[in-house]
């Protein structure tokens, strides 16, 4: 057979499978079906059809097979061009058996104690109580027996001792019997227990719990296990010490931070935000029993008017970021987040840095985010609250330096914090940053230090809510400052550059973000910036203005501003 009627064969078996249009058309000959019928299984008809069959149809076949041919062409070249699907990062549900054994040191937690039994379950001899008990039996005296059961050792001269109700001429058996009669009337009764997975106490708990005590909420993975998991991957929480005594650094643009939080805003004066409004306020916190109740109605009083609402999103986990430690940890999953929308940001640069600034596989979401808030109901646990803000502020603090070293030669390590994270709970608002120190080899992995900027008991006072309620909302309007001059840096690189490598050092695109050691680093900023990022209704054109002394003065080949008060340089 010839490579033709090879090439023929395969267009007719393709034909037969992909190609009814072509069928349908060459059939409507009644030689060619006729011809189709005498000799389908064999491969000779393809070589003498018969001379009846039209030219046309010969055309129609070849114009088939050809448009066919065409088309499977361009959809090899399209799957060449397209892009292959981003594999998606696994988060474990519960800390694997790893996350235990690089533990430093293994508190003793429910998740510790349930990771035990589950290795005992898959061990050949698990150490249980049953098998202890057993081992027990077998060895004990049967002197020690009888010991036992006619009352023991005298612990009457022992302090706090208490004698027994019934009387020592009494034996076992009828001292039982009496305590079983009694058992409904005394006071000393032991409380049952009942085996449950329901709610009780507004609390969840789950297994046997014990009627009349108050069972405490699960902290689920964010116990102290998980900081100590932090801890040994050098991310700090806030007031840590090392085990020198050494005391980490504060970030280097703390006081700036400080004061924008302190700043007061006209939405909250008396005549806009009255004590009528804070009595609201303090009835909605006290009626929120659970934590969407919080959610829902609290903290829009706190938030006020949040400006674009495609900039903010929460309860989403951050399955798409890379994993911070060593991937044994649950993704982030802030009750709120704010960043920036997706179209901000130049595309090269998202594909680039997605597993840092993408939180999540649905990409219409924020990126770049940099505020935070989590959120716990009156029974929650104001640790976890605090262990939740460590690992999320972290997360934006990672994500801010790759933004900001995008294009750079090496990254950026200027010891300044660009994410804020918050928790709310029982009234209590308080707000951490985060900060990078370099690390000290190539090898090691930079540290991470949480620090607390603000603590503010919404509910106390007129005064001190109003005070709380401005610091989360200019720390919410920083946070967003910083993001958009990260964005708008690494779209200069981008576009000016075509590769994203570094750009010229006397581009004002470096103005606001330079490496470490610059003079002219995220400093205040300038006029220009605060009047275009503050565009909402909810805040006005004095709120974190400059201060009326303060002016920028542009000096030529340093890239950057230079802060002067009269002659003196700050």
């Amino acid at each position: 057979m010839t490579d033709q009627g090879l090439e023929v064969v395969n267009d007719y078996i393709n034909m037969m499978e992909v190609s009814p249009v072509y069928w349908s058309v060459m059939m409507l000959h009644p030689e060619f079906r006729k011809a189709h019928l005498e000799h389908k299984s064999s491969a000779i008809f393809f070589f003498s059809p018969p001379q009846s069959i039209p030219v046309s149809f010969c055309m129609a076949e070849q114009g088939i097979f050809g448009l066919k041919r065409k088309r499977q062409g361009q959809a090899s070249e399209r799957s060449q061009h397209q892009p292959k699907k981003q594999k998606k990062l696994s988060h474990p549900a519960r800390p694997p058996p790893s996350f235990w054994d690089n533990l430093s040191e293994i508190p003793l937690t429910k998740s510790a104690l349930h990771e035990l039994d589950r290795r005992n379950r898959n061990s050949a001899h698990p150490v249980t109580r049953r098998v202890t008990a057993e081992l027990l039996a077998r060895r004990v005296p049967i002197c020690l027996k009888r010991f036992a059961r006619q009352g023991g050792p005298d612990l009457s001269h022992l302090r706090g001792y208490d004698e027994p109700a019934f009387g020592h001429g009494m034996s076992s058996n009828q001292s039982s019997l009496g305590r079983l009669k009694r058992g409904s009337t005394s006071t000393s009764k032991t409380p049952s227990t009942k085996t449950s997975g329901t709610k009780t106490s507004g609390t969840k708990t789950t297994g046997t719990k014990t009627m009349g005590t108050k069972m405490t909420k699960s902290t689920g993975p964010y116990d102290r296990a998980f900081l100590q998991h932090l801890i040994d991957f050098k991310i700090y929480p806030s007031g840590y010490e090392y085990p020198d005594g050494r005391i980490p650094p504060e970030p280097k643009n703390i006081e700036e931070i400080e004061r924008v939080l302190a700043q007061p805003r006209p939405s909250l004066s008396p005549s806009r935000f009255s004590r009528e409004d804070f009595r609201k306020f303090q009835r909605a916190d006290a009626h929120a029993a659970k934590e969407r109740q919080v959610t829902t109605s609290v903290i829009p009083i706190i938030e006020g008017d949040v400006g674009d609402s495609k900039c903010i999103a929460g309860e989403i986990p951050f399955t798409n970021l890379d994993h911070l430690t060593d991937g044994s940890l649950v993704p982030g999953n802030p009750d709120r987040y704010y960043g920036a929308r997706p179209e901000q940001l130049d595309q090269r640069v998202r594909q680039k840095l997605g597993g840092r600034i993408i939180p999540s596989t649905q990409h219409d979401l924020p990126i770049v985010q940099n505020f935070f808030l989590a959120v716990k109901g009156p029974d929650g646990s104001s640790a976890v609250a605090q262990r939740q803000a460590i690992y999320d502020v972290t997360l934006g603090q990672r994500g801010m330096l790759d933004t900001l070293s995008y294009g750079e030669s090496e990254p950026v390590y200027d010891k300044k914090a660009y994410a804020i994270a918050c928790t709310y709970h029982a009234g209590m608002l308080k707000m951490y940053t985060s900060h990078a120190i370099p690390p000290t080899s190539p090898e090691a992995r930079p540290e991470y230090v949480t620090t607390q900027v603000g603590a503010y008991a919404l509910t106390g006072n007129y005064d001190a809510c109003r005070q709380g309620i401005a610091a989360y909302r200019n720390g919410r309007d920083w946070a967003k400052q910083q993001r958009d001059k990260a964005i708008e840096q690494a779209n200069r690189r981008v576009t000016s550059t075509g590769t994203g490598a570094p750009l010229p050092d006397d581009d004002p695109a470096l103005s606001f973000a330079r490496v470490s050691g610059s003079s002219h680093g995220c400093g205040r900023p300038s006029r220009s910036a605060l009047s275009s990022s503050f565009n909402d209704p909810d805040t006005s054109t004095d709120e974190l203005a400059p201060d009326p002394g303060l002016q920028f003065k542009r000096h030529k080949g340093l890239g950057g501003f230079q802060k002067q008060r009269g002659t003196k340089r700050l």
